[in-house]
């Protein structure tokens, strides 16, 4: 089962124990524990007691009080700062004195629980012990899943829940115990819900609910008509068959043909063998056949979801072209934590963008009164931080994310002396990583070519003999620089010794189509305005826009009216070709999330390749002209179910009444959209089970939108949402998570796609 094991967990089942290993983890030590409300570390004691096969932890304070962890239910656990809450302790403290953790990537771990449990962001004392954990947790992991399946025994779990549960240490849990158990996996009940669940579970009429009890408690809640419906047809091929009838398994070859009818996956029957192996919690695994639950883990999978998990996690396309082939994930104003006019300016935020997959980040660049350059934005009540110290963070998370090049665009509002310095900075800090060979229009470098480069995107100074001060002079803004606000004035000129660190890509004002085939060169790349971009869309044609886009790798960024940092919608840009559509990556909007869905493709590595029609000028692709496209499709879409979604509010802990609306976004005969009914007070498991169908005439230009929201007298609540690119969604049975504030729930859909005649 090796390569099972390798494909789907990532783990070696090789791992090879130390001797003392397991004795040292059985005396145990002493580990700091994130507390994320608090943003610190408090230390508890973690030993693993092979009696009871647990993770058991201590305060420092109170030995006695233990906090136990079933080893069964350990999912995963992962070196560095790997959890969402260690990335955000790492970034918010970096430069805090007396926070910061300097090798905190080295010493930290984080241990994933199967189910509803938070994850344990620890640090050990040293990057050994941190090893040795991670070493001896990943073996009993893969020992527990070899024989237990993917999932531990149910049994085992939920007496893990059933002890996480019983406050009083009774052995009996009453109704104030299960809300707050409830309450701490956020699933929230309506209370005549809460109640007929206990009633039905409470055997012996005692009021309170034994270990035996709470399992059956556990299951009717956890219980998924939706998919049991869907296990009746594959095992008898009918969905109607009564409910008292529920088929004890499938068989390997029922399995086989519902991968193939529905899931349009081609499987022999022994790797569907393999997986029911491997998936099936029961004994029944050893016969090759797969129960309801084996078939809910299958499903559940990351490898099933919605989006095709090999283009998501594996570079596959070509990279041996050069940046005007490709959609690039572009930050605007990446120095900024909010607005425009008065949030915080913080070289973080570049570590963010980079972590969200950028391969373009933005300087605004100024004179320091000290004489060292700052960034910050000009004419707002932004503060100002140095360019050094954020040229010193680029230079560390450059290439955590992705081994493509990463572009600096540098807007220059900078003195002469300077300028001269910021140079020295970016060749003392980054000089092993630029890119200064010579090349030409027939030898323009590819994205291979610049892997692990860091390319300086900024104007080249004109070829003159003057001295650095002699240049200062005063330029209109329209004549250099399209990424100031109107009315401002660029106030000196770039000085010669840029020279030494921009290469491959220079700034140039946008004058025209005409005008750039005529003057400029391939390196030479142009940033326009959201409205002087769709003013050139609304006055050219598409073929000569293509045309451009196809040779020329252009910008185009936020118009400066969007003060509240807003953004533009990047589809209405993408579908003309245009490279770099800057976005600002701290709003939580639709436009961050056809830019996720976007750079998700391609193993995330920030770099996408444009569709052929948009690179091929010769095919005449027009979005507003359907006749240009000659791959439509039928889009059939069966929203079925939601799990856990959150409440709307946490104050009054209402329950969500949802509803699902499917938006389509691509070229304009595309854009459409189609909602579900509303099921009322149930945010638990919503069962909709309802067909919408959509014709798309563009699907290497579309995005689908999946949002749900809570209805409600006036403005209906956002719960949550996500958006897919069209050509990586997946057919067949498929979940996905929603993106909200809370990280939390799940969408559960039928997807079939068809050729339209």
């Amino acid at each position: 089962m090796t390569d099972f094991y390798k494909k789907y967990y990532g783990y070696e089942d090789n791992i090879k124990l130390k001797d003392d290993d397991i004795r040292i983890l059985q005396e145990g030590m002493t580990l700091k524990k994130l507390n994320a409300s608090k943003e610190e570390f408090n230390e508890r004691f973690y030993k693993l007691d092979f009696n009871t096969n647990e993770l058991v932890a201590t305060t420092k304070e109170f030995r006695k009080k233990e906090k136990k962890y079933a080893i069964t239910i350990l999912n995963e656990v992962k070196s560095g700062c790997s959890s969402d809450n260690l990335k955000s302790f790492k970034l918010k403290n970096s430069l805090n004195d007396r926070k910061n953790i300097a090798n905190i990537e080295d010493v930290s771990f984080v241990i994933i629980f199967d189910n509803f449990r938070k994850s344990l962001d620890l640090l050990a004392p040293s990057e050994a012990d941190r090893d040795l954990w991670v070493r001896v947790l990943s073996y009993f992991i893969i020992l527990t899943k070899k024989r237990k399946g993917v999932l531990p025994e149910a049994d085992k779990i939920m007496k893990s829940y059933f002890e996480l549960a019983d406050t009083s240490n009774d052995k009996k849990l009453d109704k104030n115990e299960v809300t707050e158990f409830l309450d701490s996996i956020n699933i929230k009940l309506k209370k005549k819900q809460l109640q007929k669940l206990i009633k039905i579970s409470d055997m012996d009429r005692d009021g309170e609910l034994n270990e035996a009890e709470f399992e059956h408690f556990m299951l009717q809640l956890k219980k998924r008509r939706e998919i049991l419906s869907l296990y009746k047809l594959i095992a008898t091929g009918d969905q109607k068959t009564g409910t008292s009838f529920i088929p004890e398994y499938l068989t390997a070859d029922r399995f086989q043909f519902f991968l193939e009818r529905y899931q349009k996956e081609a499987k022999t029957l022994e790797e569907c063998k393999e997986i029911i192996y491997n998936f099936e919690p029961t004994d029944l695994k050893d016969e090759f056949k797969l129960s309801l639950y084996g078939l809910v883990n299958y499903l559940m999978d990351p490898h099933q979801h919605i989006q095709d998990y090999e283009k998501t996690h594996q570079i596959y396309m070509n990279m041996d072209m050069d940046f005007s082939s490709y959609f690039v994930n572009s930050s605007h104003n990446t120095y900024l934590s909010g607005d425009q006019i008065m949030s915080e300016s913080d070289p973080n935020c570049y570590v963010a963008a980079i972590m969200k997959g950028a391969r373009l980040l933005e300087m605004d660049c100024h004179d320091g009164s000290d004489g060292r350059p700052r960034i910050y934005h000009k004419k707002t009540l932004t503060n100002k931080i140095l360019f050094e110290e954020v040229i010193e963070v680029i230079k560390e998370y450059a290439f955590k994310i992705s081994s493509y090049p990463l572009i600096l665009t540098l807007e220059l509002h900078c003195s002469p002396p300077q300028q001269l310095v910021m140079v020295e900075v970016i060749k003392e800090h980054l000089k092993d990583y630029l890119y200064l060979e010579s090349f030409d229009d027939t030898s323009y470098p590819t994205l291979n070519d610049l892997k692990n480069k860091i390319i300086i995107r900024c104007r080249k100074p004109i070829k003159e003999t003057q001295s650095v001060l002699q240049n200062m002079v005063r330029i209109n803004q329209n004549d250099f620089d399209d990424e100031v606000d109107e009315g401002d004035k660029k106030d000196f000129e770039e000085i010669q010794e840029l020279e030494h660190v921009i290469n491959v890509v220079q700034n140039a004002s946008f004058k025209g189509i005409d005008y750039a085939f005529q003057n400029y060169s391939k390196s030479q790349s142009s940033s326009l305005s959201e409205s002087k971009c769709s003013k050139l869309i609304e006055e050219d044609t598409a073929s000569r826009i293509l045309k451009y886009t196809s040779h020329f790798f252009t910008k185009v960024y936020p118009a400066f009216y969007r003060q509240d940092s807003g953004n533009l919608k990047p589809i209405d840009y993408w579908l003309y070709g245009f490279q770099m559509v800057a976005l600002n990556f701290q709003t939580f909007d639709s436009a961050n999330d056809l830019n996720d869905a976007l750079f998700q493709d391609n193993g995330q590595c920030g770099y996408v390749l444009k569709p052929r029609i948009l690179r091929d000028p010769s095919l005449r692709f027009d979005p507003n002209n359907i006749a240009t496209m000659e791959n439509k499709v039928k889009f059939n879409i069966k929203i079925i179910s939601a799990q856990n979604l959150p409440n709307k509010s946490d104050i009054f802990k209402d329950i969500v009444d949802p509803y699902v609306t499917v938006k389509i976004y691509g070229v304009p005969s595309d854009k459409q959209e189609k909602k579900t009914r509303t099921i009322h007070d149930n945010g638990l498991n919503p069962i909709w089970n309802e067909d919408l169908e959509f014709s798309i005439n563009c699907p290497e230009l579309a995005f689908v939108r999946f949002i749900v929201r809570d209805e409600d007298l006036g403005n209906d609540d956002f719960v949550g949402a996500n958006a897919f690119r069209f050509e990586n969604i997946k057919q067949g049975y498929r979940h996905f998570h929603l993106k909200n504030k809370y990280s939390k729930g799940t969408l559960f859909v039928g997807i079939r796609i068809s050729k339209q005649n």
